[in-house]
């Protein structure tokens, strides 16, 4: 059973897309069912992690909005902070997964043992994963994950039906 889900920010949490107004500042997506989704991973008690290689003010926001359990930023060996954090963390690396979806997070994505990409990656990215889900970047990919991560829960707790 999946106790901490780790994300990627770029491509997962967001369509990948980088939007510019007018002004020249930098905008990104969020699906609100995504958003949906983080907070129903968290209120069943399961932790929230980013990794991502990015640094800037839309990580900040990310932090502040969702305040994950874990947050690595600025990260470029995603494989090696995971293996730090599990450690330093104290997780058990067979109750985790991650959800990628680019060429920077592959030995990740391969390293443990539940991963998923969006629909819409490429094929090495596809191969690297261990589920290939059917939301496209942005699109749904966390409510998604969340649906694969809950669903076990879920069917522990019904009650046997009567008879």
């Amino acid at each position: 059973m999946i106790e901490a889900v780790f994300l990627d920010i770029d491509g997962v949490l967001t369509d990948g897309a980088v939007y510019v107004d007018a002004a020249g500042h930098e905008i990104k997506r969020i699906s609100f069912e995504d958003i949906d989704a983080v907070f129903e991973l968290k209120r069943a008690g399961i932790k929230i992690g980013f990794i991502t290689g990015e640094a800037n003010g839309f990580c900040r926001y990310v932090r502040e909005r969702f305040a994950p359990d874990f947050f690595l930023e600025g990260c470029k060996d995603k494989l090696g902070a995971f293996k730090l954090l599990m450690r330093k963390a104290g997780l058990d690396e067979s109750k985790v997964c991650y959800v990628g979806d680019s060429k920077k997070d592959v030995e990740l994505l391969r390293y443990v043992a539940s991963s998923f990409v969006p629909a819409d990656v490429d094929p090495g990215v596809k191969d690297s994963a261990k589920f290939v889900l059917k939301a496209g970047r942005g699109k749904g990919v966390i409510k998604e994950v969340a649906g694969h991560v809950l669903k076990p829960r879920a069917q522990r707790r019904k009650p046997p039906r009567a008879t």
